[in-house]
């Protein structure tokens, strides 16, 4: 972060210096399909949990920063059953309950293809002796911290990565400087690209991607699919508009535009 920056986070009011916390848990999407609701949020992390699953490498150690109730789970024993090992931290025992439940299901279909720990942590405080890591997912959580207790928990993530080893980090894109109105109440603090990037940066780790989770408004996709790609993908994007339901759409159409998307997914990697 600038020297700029950093100055009006710490003499600006409201700033994220201090705040509480949020233990408020992602959608239960398996939950909510079953009940029939396909809502983009939904939809949004079941994709990145399927990107993350379908990307880990067997013999793979994951790590699940704020697991909350073990979401990724399902889809790890369904396509990455070879992983070496997944380890789950949490600050809320309940969370952790949950993901506990969610687990003993998993086991009565899948049985154990690989060791799961859930461990109670304050992922911006000090962490249990853990080895390293090639794999860590940090998925819509980090706005739950405010911004220096993120800022820690990123390096911690950072040192508990292998060499090559990559994190999946997913927020929601907040613009202009701080301090900004939180788009979400649940929120504790929502962060800029930049902010993410630079301490990203800070922890070690380099930023290999950019995949955009949630869309703007259907005209700001347009825009910059125009500007991407040209007209071609415009007339692609309403010819779609025009067939499939929304929430699907969404969910596809919000990958190719990481400008505008207000929901982002950052790939980041540890340097060998």
């Amino acid at each position: 972060m600038s020297a700029e920056l950093d100055e009006q986070y710490r003499t600006r009011p409201g700033t994220p210096m201090s705040g509480p916390y949020s233990t408020n848990q992602m959608d239960d999407f398996y939950t909510a399909l079953s009940l029939g609701e396909a809502k983009p949020s939904g939809l949004m992390n079941l994709m990145q949990h399927l990107i993350v699953a379908e990307q880990c490498a067997d013999g793979a150690s994951v790590l699940d920063v704020c697991c909350g109730r073990g979401l990724a789970l399902p889809l790890l024993h369904r396509y990455a059953p070879k992983i070496a090992r997944y380890v789950g931290l949490d600050i809320s025992p309940d969370n952790l309950a949950e993901a506990r439940t969610r687990l003993a299901v998993l086991r009565q279909e899948y049985g154990n293809p690989f060791p799961v720990d859930l461990v109670e942590c304050d992922v911006a405080g000090a962490w249990p002796k853990l080895p390293l890591f090639d794999v860590a997912l940090y998925t819509s959580a980090l706005e739950h911290l405010p911004y220096q207790l993120g800022v820690k928990s990123l390096a911690a993530i950072g040192a508990a990565l292998a060499p090559d080893g990559v994190l999946y980090l997913s927020t929601p894109q907040a613009f202009g400087l701080p301090p900004r109105p939180l788009r979400y109440r649940v929120h504790v603090y929502e962060w800029s690209r930049e902010e993410v990037a630079s301490a990203v940066e800070a922890a070690g780790l380099v930023v290999d991607d950019v995949m955009g989770l949630l869309p703007p408004e259907p005209d700001e996709v347009a825009a910059e699919l125009a500007e991407r790609y040209g007209s071609g993908a415009v007339d692609w994007y309403h010819d779609l508009a025009a067939r499939v339901p929304k929430a699907l759409l969404d969910t596809v159409s919000s990958v190719a535009v990481p400008d505008r998307a207000t929901e982002l997914l950052f790939v980041c990697r540890r340097p060998a």
